[in-house]
């Protein structure tokens, strides 16, 4: 099934009358921005709305016809769940215009095209017998660099020496560009030694090729490089580029970025240099103002927060002031509520005394405000398996359950595992066939992930017909899963019952366009793992499934593993040198990483330490700027 668009029946929209949908208003920055058909930066710092932003410019620019059909605005996200949410809000705006909106994470993107187009590559380096994904972790970096030093020339094996496993890849592998032609002279630096010898290991090898997303990146960028023909089809499919999050470009994220979208194309990238968490990933420092210089592009500064309320985005203030010294005061936009603190530090005697105090807090708060265990997280900066146990154990004494979304099921965490397009179809279809009634926004979401796996989406016809499949699917699961209650039936069985219904080798196609990390059988697996974990405590499958989401639990997740998310009360756990050992290697990381986690509240955060010693400690710091921002202590002892 294939789309089949008329777009000369979409009528177009005069710019000049074009206003904001679903939305009241923009602010003044951000109306420039969305009608700049340029190169544009715009800074948004958290709760800016930077979603809401680029589904509003992508309407702009298709309902407008500043981006006419059939030419297609791309959208470049990091994770996937970030990539499917702006498809959903742009879908939402304008589905009209959505089948010409393409929205993928970057590594998806280089992935397909090193797939599509691997025989263009130079001579030198095309693949004769395929490749083979190989993540590589630290350890097999180390390994490799402790090989390679005696085989060096010896001019160089001291330096080599240096190297460190934990920023080979990142920001020398990934900042190398690749040469068309192998060279043939001797390398002069230990540098260069390492990078051919990585590539000679690992790519040109006898068999097939061992590829991680680094090399794929280095290897799209020079495919586009050397092949002038596919770089000018891009840019003529897309003359709209998007990028979020571009605080954490890499290295040779920004390299590919350059080569194949520096001209002919108008590229808008999404970024806050304060919330850059991804250094040690190989993000490039400073990475909107290098592309606002290399680019030509016009910055942007967006100042409303819609997320927390005046007083937190006051303490925010003084956070990015310490990141950034130019940093623009945000205007909160949100409702504060009165009654309670919106910021306090809170110190115990242990981490009983922690854990029993802020569970009895969370349910006694739940109790007299109507608020939903949802609205309030745990965050830490790491470790975050040890404060499972005594949380949950006094959590659920209370009746409040917990979620940890760093926890790991099969192969993935779960916190990836729930924002998974493919696990949400399956469970989706699982919901829908469990109860029939009532869930008419699951059956909406559903039914798009099934039309677009089926490739039925933007086709009228082919959609009814997805539709028409997807409701006898719901039906034969739904006698299923009546004649095999949970005392009845494996969590393998109902995931290969799921499986059979959605249709495998569709869902396989699917799974590697859209999450080329993986694989089908990596979330089936993880998936089965959830569900075998919650069955084993549910009565029926309704219970089964709700518990698979646990969506009524209050989260507990790692402040890295928070971005991008909100919640109306956060207790950031563990302000003390344990938690924060590593602040004194990368101090301006570290504190990012705070910045990101404490603007993850809404209407109140909370610092919690059982530390004495915190204060004059590695983490002094953060306790002079909580100072400074009149963030008040108290004892709960």
């Amino acid at each position: 099934m294939s789309a089949q668009v008329d777009f000369r029946s979409v009528p177009l929209v005069p710019a000049e009358t074009w206003r904001p949908i679903g939305i009241d208003d923009l602010e003044s920055e951000a109306w420039k921005a969305v009608r700049d058909l340029g190169n544009v930066a715009v800074v948004a710092g958290p709760g800016a709305g930077k979603t809401e932003f680029l589904a509003q410019r992508a309407a702009y620019l298709l309902q407008t016809g500043s981006c006419p059909a059939p030419y297609r605005i791309l959208a470049i996200s990091f994770k996937r769940d970030a990539a499917a949410n702006l498809a959903r809000r742009v879908s939402k705006r304008v589905p009209e215009h959505a089948d010409r909106f393409t929205s993928m994470t970057f590594d998806a993107f280089t992935k397909g095209l090193l797939d599509r187009f691997a025989p263009a590559l130079p001579p030198d380096w095309r693949m004769r017998d395929g490749y083979e994904l190989k993540f590589v972790k630290p350890y097999d970096a180390r390994l490799f660099l402790g090989a390679i030093v005696p085989e060096a020339p010896p001019e160089l094996r001291y330096r080599l020496s240096e190297f460190q496993a934990d920023w080979f890849m990142p920001q020398l592998i990934g900042a190398t560009d690749l040469p068309e032609v192998l060279p043939s002279d001797g390398p002069a630096t230990a540098e260069e030694f390492a990078v051919r010898e990585w590539w000679r290991t690992r790519y040109l090898r006898p068999g097939p090729a061992y590829l991680d997303f680094v090399m794929i990146n280095r290897l799209a960028e020079l495919l586009v490089r050397s092949a002038p023909k596919i770089r000018h089809a891009l840019r003529l499919t897309y003359p709209f580029v998007f990028i979020d999050e571009f605080q954490d470009t890499t290295r040779a994220q920004f390299s590919f970025l350059d080569s194949v979208f520096a001209t002919g194309t108008a590229v808008t990238v999404v970024g806050d240099a304060k919330q850059r968490i991804m250094g040690f990933a190989g993000a490039v420092p400073k990475a909107v103002e290098r592309f606002s210089k290399d680019f030509g592009a016009i910055p942007y500064r967006l100042k409303w927060n819609f997320r927390s309320s005046e007083p937190l985005v006051r303490l925010q203030h003084v956070i990015a002031s310490r990141l950034d010294a130019a940093a623009v005061p945000a205007v909160s936009k949100a409702v504060r509520e009165d009654g309670h603190d919106a910021a306090a530090v809170w110190k115990f005697s242990g981490i009983d005394r922690e854990a029993e105090f802020i569970a009895d807090w969370i349910a006694d708060d739940i109790a007299t405000s109507g608020r939903e265990p949802a609205d309030f997280a745990l965050l830490a900066r790491q470790k975050i398996a040890d404060f499972e146990p005594r949380f949950r154990e006094r959590l659920i004494a209370r009746g409040v359950k917990l979620r940890n979304d760093d926890a790991r099921v099969g192969d993935m965490s779960l916190q990836d595992l729930l924002k998974d397009e493919t696990a949400g179809l399956l469970l989706g279809l699982l919901h829908l066939a469990d109860q029939p009634r009532g869930l008419a926004e699951v059956w909406r979401e559903t039914c798009t992930t099934f039309a677009r796996v089926h490739g039925a989406l933007g086709d009228p016809t082919a959609e009814r017909e997805a539709g028409d499949a997807l409701g006898h699917s719901t039906s034969a699961l739904r006698s299923w899963l009546t004649d095999h209650p949970p005392a009845d039936a494996t969590a393998d069985d109902v995931v290969e019952k799921v499986l059979g219904l959605i249709g495998e080798e569709p869902l396989r196609r699917f799974v590697k366009l859209t999450s080329p990390s993986e694989d089908l059988d990596l979330i089936a697996g993880a998936f089965a793992a959830r569900l075998r974990a919650v069955t084993f405590e549910s009565q029926d499958w309704t219970d089964a499934f709700d518990r698979f989401e646990a969506k009524d639990a209050v989260v507990l997740l790692t402040a890295h593993r928070s971005k991008s998310l909100e919640y109306h009360t956060v207790f950031f756990l563990g302000l003390d040198d344990d938690q924060w050992w590593a602040h004194d290697h990368d101090p301006m990381e570290s504190i990012s990483t705070f910045f990101v986690g404490l603007s993850r509240a809404a209407q109140r955060i909370v610092f919690t330490t059982t530390s004495s010693s915190a204060r004059n400690g590695k983490i002094a710091e953060f306790f002079t700027l909580l100072d400074e921002a009149g963030v008040p202590e108290i004892d709960q002892g």
